[in-house]
């Protein structure tokens, strides 16, 4: 198997996860092809970390994975607004912890299950690392820019791709 279509594969296995689990997003999810949500998404970690501690970092934490998908697209095509940013890193959280739950479920009879308390622990430790204004904010509008630019370009090309049609009077 080629690696884009590996990658693919990879997602749509994370986005079938995701929508399984409940995740919120994934109806908004829907709206995007797999190319597009396997091209927003990089896995568990930022931009800016080489894309091999990327790939350690995500199979370590892949139960996090199916919301990073989610929170991934959320950036990849980021409106610039402060707004937007908490609601996508506050479902990110809200996923994240269904994860932990999901996986973990609480035990009868157990008063402090550690695994379900641990993944919580990383769940929040998360949130806070996207939420961050020294890093999160920034890549959100890093992601902003990105995601104009690419819209300035499809547009300038779309007329000769896909030629408006005149209507009929």
């Amino acid at each position: 198997m080629e690696a884009n279509e590996k990658n693919l594969a990879h997602v749509a296995d994370l986005i079938e996860k995701a929508r399984f689990a409940g995740l919120e997003g994934c109806r908004w999810l829907a709206q995007f092809t797999i190319e597009e949500i396997t091209r927003g998404y990089n896995g568990i970690g930022p931009e800016f970390m080489p894309e091999w501690l990327r790939d350690v970092t995500s199979d370590r934490l892949a139960l996090f994975a199916p919301c990073a998908v989610i929170h991934d697209l959320r950036n990849d095509v980021s409106d610039g607004t402060r707004a937007a940013f908490l609601q996508a890193n506050d479902e990110f959280r809200r996923n994240c912890l269904k994860m932990a739950d999901l996986e973990y479920p609480p035990q009868p009879g157990v008063e402090d299950d550690l695994k379900r308390a641990r993944a919580k622990a990383v769940a929040e430790v998360l949130y806070c690392f996207v939420s961050a204004d020294g890093f999160g904010w920034k890549a959100w509008l890093e992601a902003h820019e990105r995601f104009m630019q690419r819209t300035a370009a499809t547009s300038a090309a779309a007329p000769a791709v896909y030629p408006q049609r005149k209507e009929k009077t």
